[in-house]
């Protein structure tokens, strides 16, 4: 079995109303790649990952990272500037148009429509960077 990583999504209406697979999928160049099954919506991320949400009432937002190579990087960049979503370079502030990362040469963080925080960085964490 693939590893998965769960991410519930709150529950709208109409029932399995929530955009963050479709937007996910978007704004990390994945196609079509949703897999809805009724019970969950799967993102396959590569070929051995994927991200399954899933109904529920509402919870805590939370807070997922990625590694991405430079092209993967700008593509993500250009995917959330092409309708205007909002990103930055700090998680406390995801909305300031920077790219610059803390530890990494680049980095972003974004909101997904149910506000779970995510974070992709251009390259390895740089454990040198002050």
């Amino acid at each position: 079995m693939s590893p998965r990583m769960v991410v519930v999504r709150p529950t709208q209406e109409p029932p399995n109303a929530s955009q963050d697979p479709n937007f996910l999928t978007r704004v990390l160049g994945l196609g079509s790649n949703v897999a809805d099954d009724g019970r969950f919506a799967a993102v396959r991320i590569g070929a051995t990952f994927t991200i399954d949400f899933f109904d529920a009432p509402p919870i805590e937002p939370m807070h997922l990272a990625f590694v991405a190579d430079d092209v993967t990087f700008e593509g993500i960049i250009g995917q959330l500037r092409s309708p205007g979503t909002a990103y930055g370079s700090q998680p406390n502030d995801p909305t300031n148009g920077r790219t610059d990362h803390p530890l990494a040469e680049h980095g972003v963080y974004f909101r997904t429509p149910d506000g779970h925080l995510f974070e992709v960085m251009s390259s390895a964490v740089n454990a040198d960077r002050k």
